[in-house]
């Protein structure tokens, strides 16, 4: 298997629980410039499996597109939870 484009969208749907706790626990923390920088790291690690996707006879890119979407979603209502009920400065 020379083409790292599936593989690429299964560690994309493994980070996704991931960066749900990270967004909970950065919300709690009130640590948000942290957790802005490994959401982008996230992101863009989705922006080249996407890429990638287009190129090869794999799955479709909304296959990774999709669920990065639900993640955004999960992970700001989660940190804004976080923040709500968390202590500190």
């Amino acid at each position: 298997m020379n083409d790292l484009s599936p593989i690429m969208a299964y560690a994309t749907w493994l980070l996704a629980p991931v960066m749900a706790w990270q967004a909970l626990s950065a919300g709690l923390e009130r640590r948000g410039r942290g957790f802005a920088l490994l959401f982008g790291v996230y992101t863009a690690l989705v922006a080249a499996t996407a890429a990638a996707l287009t190129t090869a006879l794999a799955p479709s890119p909304l296959s990774v597109l999709i669920p990065w979407a639900g993640v955004t979603v999960l992970s700001g209502a989660l940190y804004a939870l976080g923040r709500r009920t968390g202590g500190g400065p």
